[in-house]
């Protein structure tokens, strides 16, 4: 898919309430899972889910 198309789609989601974000890697393809270095992808996307982390409230009270 072109990167245009993910930054078009990228611009419509920065309208919902939902949390977005847009980064692209540049010289990797759809198949970036099984593509040598997609350990940077990974980690990229861990750091971001851990900088945005919301806690549930513990049921529990």
């Amino acid at each position: 898919m072109p990167a245009s198309v993910n930054r078009a789609n990228a611009r419509r989601w920065g309208a919902s309430p939902a949390l977005t974000d847009f980064h692209e890697f540049p010289d990797r393809d759809h198949w970036t899972c099984a593509a040598p270095g997609w350990e940077a992808v990974a980690d990229h996307a861990l750091t971001w889910a851990l900088a945005h982390v919301r806690t549930a409230p513990d049921p529990a009270g």
